[in-house]
């Protein structure tokens, strides 16, 4: 049993080295466009990308493989006036000034698409998009 414990620890030691322990972590994120205006009718799409910026100074771009994910806020009348898919993509369907927000897990080095949740603390960054 303790072969096998001892076992279990190693393989447990080798992966989280493998998966990038002692990676910097993402300090911030950066969405572009910062602002964009499109119309509701007919809808309009834009496209938007995130850009994580870490505590070594540099960035690259963020996607789903880094835990990315993408929301938008009401408008301050409480209008849905657009949805964004997984991939930044937004489309406009009423009038109004939506916030676009990208958040991922502080410590990417952890999320890996095995179903273990990453539970260190997130990084978000917001832009702004107008539908007319």
């Amino acid at each position: 049993m303790r072969h096998l414990q001892s076992v279990l620890a190693m393989l447990v030691a080798t992966v989280l080295i493998g998966c990038g322990a002692g990676h910097a972590n993402l300090t911030s994120i950066t969405v572009s466009p910062q602002s964009a205006t499109t119309t509701s009718s007919p809808q309009g799409q834009v496209g938007y990308t995130a850009s994580g910026n870490f505590a070594n100074g540099k960035s690259r771009e963020l996607s789903q493989v880094d835990g990315l994910s993408w929301k938008t806020a009401q408008t301050s009348t409480g209008t849905v006036a657009a949805t964004i898919g997984s991939t930044g993509e937004v489309t406009c369907s009423a009038p109004g000034t939506v916030t676009i927000t990208a958040s991922a897990p502080e410590n990417l080095s952890f999320t890996l698409n095995n179903g273990v949740q990453n539970t260190s603390m997130t990084v978000s960054g917001t832009a702004m998009l107008i539908c007319q």
